[in-house]
């Protein structure tokens, strides 16, 4: 074991002892970050497939609820979370994170063993401050509720019902409480007060459990499946089985990949009354909405294009024997096909909160921050664009946040700044709740289509 007062990098590189051991340091590399949680890898090592899942378990839980099990344990404590060293933020939000999200994992187990982890990786006294705070929170997990409705001696949970917390008492201002409760920045909660009125149900739906969802709307037979029911949008099942047959399920097929509603719209709703010879994917990420232009526009050639290494290798993996695609550095493209491009579209980066409840590590960041400078890139990116369109071409502007500032509010901009025609625009709202059918669920996303 690491000397007590070791650094971070060292204790992380010692050989992982178990699912509690690889949990506990990935979480104190994220409270090094907090607010702004990175996307690296849980580092499981060797352990088997049962305890690299409880380690996942662990760090979801406590990337999903930071604030609430923050809140739960510093009032219980007396002591703010934040104001403790990152391994000790780490053992009590993972140790709280079992204790009251996961019913499966025997209370004693929990504090024993972080007791063991704070002592040893810590300092030896800090095993009795993680015992004492671990206990009063094991004691004070009370009574499952039929749903939360903003009880304030109750925290929500991601099936639809509540949990009561004795001792626990929320904010009594809508907004704080809903902050602590689902986890959600302030500044995130105070955006979507002004744009929906109630942030309640905005608030809730990041704390869905995310169904995997297939486009199916290019399938060219049925799919084979007894994993898939019917999702509410017709081009979309969602698939129930393991993980490993669903790779098998993909390896098997190109007409079929994973692909949430709210992203598939962008590219179905496209309508042409001329000829597509050329397409620019700017910003193809995985590729998933380039495999969507590939079975719309059959006919025309496909850029896709990435800046970042490794999605271009995955692009390659994925397209490298299509001849009608073509892997670019975006960078590249305006050099070999400036003016050319009848089609551009432009799946932007931005703030990532219409996708909360799969990129949970987005929920905390500072908003005004974010924008600032995530909209500058954007604007960067459709200048981009704007040198590969040719005279009559169309840009599909695009994002997975439902913030005004970086949809609608860019639209305009982009129209009037490059003398296009905004011919249609549509933001779909996250839809489904805690508890309901996986067939409800879609993320939030927007689109504008433009046109020179």
């Amino acid at each position: 074991m690491p000397k007590p007062n070791g650094s971070t990098e060292q204790s992380n590189n010692r050989t992982i002892t178990d699912p509690r051991d690889a949990a506990y340091r990935h979480i104190t590399r994220q409270a090094e970050r907090m607010p702004d949680l990175g996307l690296f890898d849980l580092k499981t090592g060797s352990l088997d497939v049962r305890d690299a899942s409880l380690a996942h378990a662990i760090v979801d839980g406590v990337i999903t609820r930071w604030l609430t099990l923050s809140y739960i344990i510093s009032a219980l404590g007396g002591r703010p979370v934040h104001d403790q060293e990152p391994r000790m933020q780490a053992v009590l939000l993972g140790g709280a994170a079992q204790l009251l999200l996961m019913d499966r994992v025997p209370p004693h187990a929990v504090i024993d063993e972080s007791v063991e982890w704070a002592k040893n990786m810590i300092r030896p006294k800090a095993g009795g401050m993680v015992n004492a705070i671990l206990r009063r929170v094991s004691r004070a997990k009370g009574e499952r509720i039929e749903n939360w409705s903003h009880h304030l001696d109750a925290i929500p949970l991601s099936n639809g019902e509540g949990l009561l917390i004795e001792g626990l008492e929320l904010p009594q201002s809508g907004l704080s409480r809903l902050s602590f409760a689902c986890s959600i920045s302030t500044q995130i909660i105070q955006r979507w007060e002004h744009q929906y009125t109630d942030p309640t149900e905005m608030a809730m739906h990041t704390l869905c459990s995310a169904p995997t969802l297939l486009y199916t709307g290019c399938a060219k037979s049925p799919i084979e499946s007894d994993k898939l029911t019917p999702h509410e949008s017709p081009n979309h099942s969602v698939y129930r089985g393991r993980r490993a047959d669903l790779v098998e399920l993909l390896h098997s097929r190109d007409d079929v990949w994973v692909q949430d509603a709210a992203s598939s719209h962008v590219v179905d709703e496209l309508e042409f009354n001329e000829d597509i010879k050329l397409i620019v994917d700017l910003c193809a990420g995985q590729g998933t909405k380039t495999r969507q232009l590939r079975a719309r526009f059959p006919d025309a050639k496909i850029i896709a294009a990435e800046v970042d290494d490794t999605r271009l290798d995955t692009l390659w993996d994925v397209f490298g024997d299509d001849e009608q695609v073509r892997v670019m550095h975006a960078e590249d493209v305006s050099r070999d096909f400036g003016k050319t491009a009848d089609l551009v579209l432009t799946d932007v980066p931005c703030s990532n909160t219409g996708v909360l409840a799969r990129r949970r590590e987005a929920r905390y960041r500072p908003m005004k921050q974010q924008l600032s400078r995530i909209i500058p890139i954007q604007q960067s990116i459709v200048a981009n664009a704007d040198t590969i369109l040719n005279d009559s071409g169309t840009l599909v502007y695009s994002t997975c946040s439902i913030e005004q500032d970086e949809n609608e509010s860019q639209a305009s901009w982009i129209a009037g700044r490059y003398d296009m025609k905004l011919v249609k625009q549509r933001r779909i709202d996250p839809a489904g709740q805690p508890g309901d059918s996986p067939s409800m669920y879609n993320d939030g996303s927007f689109s504008a289509i433009l046109k020179k």
